[in-house]
């Protein structure tokens, strides 16, 4: 009868179920598979019959077990003598990260969770760091903790990939900032002239929101970056401690030449506004939200900036820069249409734009 439990549990599991089912246990200090606890015989079983990379400590001598899918991560120097092994003999040279990691575990503390942990091994002749995702986890022998689970990942290279962006980013963004420093060298040299001065102002202000975009998306990896992140840091130089801004909407994420094009189309209204409109006045403030509406059937983004309390807007004799900026560069990258009206109560100027042109939309 115990030979068949035995054949039953250490049934199937690639190369590492026949090496287990092959291996001399009873030379170990656990003994022979007929002898195993139950608990033991569960999780051994488990391993060998899943695909993800698992292994198992047991005992006070944290006899080992692994599977085909572990087995992958090894090399010569480990398989096949890790199995049966003891684990502080098999990985003495990394025993200082995961001894007290097992220790923890063993000493019925609970499970540990490591994410993207460097544990470098020595396979193939060298020595590698490799990066690692890995659960240690409780295996319960008669009321106390008989040995311990590994579920691992080797995640090198997610890991290395997301190092080649951060330089690859930080490259960008120093870039970045030399050409916006030589392009306001240029500007200085080219409105020196002091009737120039009001234009040179105008251009580095614009310079200046254009960084902080960029600097925006090079945080969030410039593929996109919250909404919410991009009206913030474009409100950074004119936000006051008198609460001027209402801001308020929807979690969004906008691409990143929206967060550009709304990052500038931000300076030039709030320039504006400082200048002309409701922030000129102690009592003025401004409220910008957006919405996704239902309009004729299709989703839609509504940005909305509204300016109340200042003088009333009047729309100029003719159209400047700024105002050319805004309507052009939110209708081409949000693919929109851009509405400016001027009343009594101030500026009011709408994006309204299909939700499906932004990165992310709520469902």
């Amino acid at each position: 009868m115990d030979g068949e439990i035995v054949s039953d549990f250490l049934a199937g599991g690639g190369e590492m179920g026949a090496l287990t089912r092959g291996f001399n246990w009873s030379k170990t200090s656990i003994g022979s598979p007929e002898t195993w606890p139950q608990s033991l015989r569960v999780t051994v079983r488990l391993v060998l019959t899943s695909r993800h990379p698992m292994f198992i400590w047991w005992g006070p001598e944290l006899i080992q077990f692994y599977n085909d899918a572990y087995r992958e991560t090894m090399g010569p120097e480990r398989h096949p003598s890790a199995l049966g092994a003891r684990g502080r003999d098999c990985w003495d040279e990394i025993w200082d990260i995961i001894g007290p990691q097992i220790e923890y575990v063993m000493a019925g503390k609970g499970a540990t969770w490591h994410e993207d942990q460097l544990v470098p091994v020595t396979r193939h002749g060298r020595r590698e760091d490799v990066w690692w995702t890995y659960s240690f986890g409780p295996i319960d022998f008669e009321g106390k903790v008989g040995g311990v689970l590994v579920v691992c990942k080797d995640v090198t290279s997610e890991h290395m990939a997301r190092e080649a962006l951060k330089l690859i980013n930080e490259e960008l963004k120093h870039r970045v900032k030399n050409t916006l420093t030589v392009l306001s060298a240029v500007a200085t040299q080219t409105f020196r002239d002091i009737s120039s001065k009001a234009d040179l102002e105008k251009y580095q202000g614009r310079l200046a929101a254009f960084g902080r975009a960029h600097d925006l998306l090079i945080a969030a990896n410039w593929a996109a970056a919250p909404l919410q992140d991009v009206i913030s840091t474009a409100l950074i130089p004119y936000r006051t401690d008198e609460g001027r801004f209402t801001v308020s909407g929807p979690p969004l994420i906008v691409k990143s030449r929206q967060a550009l094009a709304l990052s500038l189309a931000i300076h030039e209204l709030a320039t504006n506004a400082l200048k002309y409109g409701a922030l000129t006045v102690a009592s003025g403030h401004v409220a910008i939200t957006w919405t996704s509406e239902d309009q004729e059937g299709e989703p839609k983004f509504v940005f909305v900036w509204r300016e109340f309390g200042g003088p009333p807007a009047w729309e100029p004799a003719s159209v400047g820069f700024g105002s050319r900026l805004i309507s052009r560069v939110l209708q081409d990258d949000f693919s929109g249409s851009v509405e400016v009206s001027y009343g009594s109560t101030g500026l009011i100027c709408r994006l309204t734009a299909p939700l499906k042109s932004l990165a992310t939309a709520p469902e």
